[in-house]
């Protein structure tokens, strides 16, 4: 018996001494083993397809393409107002009423004054024709007859001068009703009823704004690539959705001082969303794309030579040449092909790492 449990322990013992030295083996090999590197929200985007545009940022202000400023053509004292600040109105439309009785007075004034003009007139007609007939008889001197035909001149322009002075006041009266020369919305008021008013004083101020201008500023090193007819996306304040304008103007000269140039963009504004005086920022488009993938700027390495990204996919950093088909580097995106929508590509340098390094995602960016 004794025997046998020797035999036994003599056949264990090698077979666990094999044991131990697989186990060791193994720990080895696990060691040395390189460890993923995990990658965060900053590390990796996704790649998406969607809209993107190189464009010539600009800044500037809202104006009002036709504006009007309506003043007193007569000294007079205020009547009557219809109209108040915000208020909509047509061309033509009665803004206010000026006090018309001198200005009547003076119209029936030259009204008579021309009609006894015009008497006159006549009545030097018939003596110069009479006179005519004489001197043709030789019962009187041309010498008389000269002077007779050039009082007919005089007060032919006598005449003339008569009823210039009516059409004036003519004009003068109609003058003091204050009417709207252009569609737009009054967005000033200077007067009130009872108050008197001289020729030229500012009444008030209209401006139509279902178009209106963007007087752009932008960089001396960037206008040289703009071009009338370019569209343009701007945002205001308030407004969720971009909006559309086109370069219409270009100043070919400076700005003193910033050397900076002026665009001027225009934009349709049928509903009166837009307001004067809005702050806008944007760009000029100079070319766009719609259904190519972007990724941020800092994907792409050598992006004027062979560009290449790194796409984090079986686990691995992999190196994936891409075409280039659009840089905006105001938005500091990219439109590249070579990488499907969905992969993930790993934004700017991640130090120490290289195609086929083994990576891992945190939760969320699988």
């Amino acid at each position: 018996m004794n025997t046998r449990l020797c035999l036994t322990a003599l056949i264990l013992l090698p077979l666990a001494a094999c044991g131990d030295g697989h186990a060791e083996n193994a720990s080895a090999k696990a060691a040395s083993a390189p460890v993923a590197r995990r990658l965060s929200s900053a590390d990796v985007v996704r790649a998406e397809v969607r809209p993107l545009a190189a464009i010539i940022p600009f800044t500037g202000s809202l104006n009002a393409l036709s504006s009007s400023a309506i003043s007193s053509e007569v000294d007079a004292s205020v009547r009557e107002v219809r109209v108040r600040e915000g208020e909509p109105v047509r061309r033509g439309q009665l803004l206010a009423v000026l006090d018309t009785e001198a200005l009547a007075q003076s119209v029936e004034e030259q009204s008579a004054q021309l009609d006894n003009s015009k008497s006159r007139l006549k009545l030097a007609k018939v003596k110069l024709d009479k006179q005519r007939e004489l001197l043709g008889k030789g019962f009187i001197s041309q010498i008389a007859y000269d002077e007779l035909e050039s009082d007919y001149k005089v007060k032919e322009g006598e005449l003339r001068a008569q009823a210039a002075q009516l059409a004036r006041a003519q004009r003068q009266l109609a003058d003091a009703q204050v009417k709207s020369p252009i569609d737009g919305v009054i967005y000033e008021r200077k007067i009130n009823p009872g108050e008197v008013v001289s020729r030229n004083m500012k009444l008030f101020s209209v401006a139509d704004l279902s178009v209106l201008e963007i007087a752009a500023t932008v960089p001396s090193r960037l206008v040289g690539q703009a071009k009338v007819g370019m569209s343009a996306t701007f945002n205001v304040d308030g407004a969720g959705q971009p909006l559309h304008g086109e370069v219409v103007r270009i100043n070919p000269v400076a700005i003193p001082g910033t050397r900076s140039f002026t665009l001027f963009i225009r934009v349709k504004n049928p509903d009166g969303r837009l307001k004067v005086g809005q702050f806008a920022k944007g760009g000029v488009v100079l070319q766009e794309v719609k259904d190519k993938v972007v990724v941020p700027l800092s994907s792409v390495r050598d992006i004027d030579g062979q560009p290449w990204v790194l796409v984090a996919e079986k686990g691995r950093l992999a190196k994936r040449p891409v075409t280039v088909a659009l840089r905006a580097d105001a938005d500091r995106q990219v439109a590249i092909s070579g990488v499907a929508q969905g992969e993930r590509v790993v934004v700017g340098e991640l130090l120490g790492s290289k195609a086929g390094d083994a990576v891992s995602l945190l939760a969320g960016r699988a």
